[in-house]
């Protein structure tokens, strides 16, 4: 008799497990199903090459991620933490990026064209070669970041600050916005 209770626990637990299991997804397992994981704790995932056109991402953790050649386009990353991510030729046009901290990312070859990242915070970041043309960076932090070698053709830039920012051999046609020179 004991054996046989033991045993129907041992059916019930593995039952409870696997539908605990099945209903409650993992935060990398919501986003392939979904295409959302607002508020996610993503922090150093591999999601290089992934498809995520349009996915909301809206205040994730992505600290450390790799998105390397990722499709992010029209991709809410509102206020999202991206620091220290590889960015590298990620596909990010129109994608929301307003107040995202991407401190430390590499966005070298990044399209960033029509995105908004007004108060977003890129200090320390690489955009070597990012097609930033029509990017809305209106009080952007871009200190200490390199925009070598950028298309920056009609980018916003109002009140955005560039202490030791790197412009060299950046395409910007004359300046019609205001920078916060030091």
């Amino acid at each position: 008799m004991k054996r046989q209770v033991l045993m129907a626990t041992a059916m019930i637990s593995g039952a409870i497990a696997s539908y605990t299991a099945f209903a409650m997804p993992s935060p990398m397992q919501q986003l392939v199903q979904t295409n959302a994981c607002p508020g996610c704790d993503l922090r150093t995932v591999d999601l290089r090459g992934y498809n995520l056109a349009g996915a909301n991402l809206r205040g994730a953790n992505l600290e450390g991620a790799n998105l390397q050649d990722a499709n992010l386009m029209v991709a809410n990353l509102a206020g999202a933490n991206l620091s220290n991510a590889n960015l590298t030729a990620a596909y990010l046009e129109r994608a929301n990026l307003e107040e995202v901290n991407l401190r430390g990312a590499n966005l070298s070859r990044a399209v960033l064209r029509h995105s908004r990242a007004r108060r977003a915070n890129f200090s320390n970041s690489n955009l070597t070669g990012a097609d930033v043309r029509y990017g809305d960076l209106r009080r952007a932090n871009l200190n200490g970041a390199t925009f070598e070698q950028a298309n920056m053709q009609w980018a916003r830039l109002n009140n955005a600050t560039v202490d030791q920012t790197n412009f060299s051999d950046a395409y910007r046609p004359r300046m019609p916005y205001r920078l916060n020179l030091p």
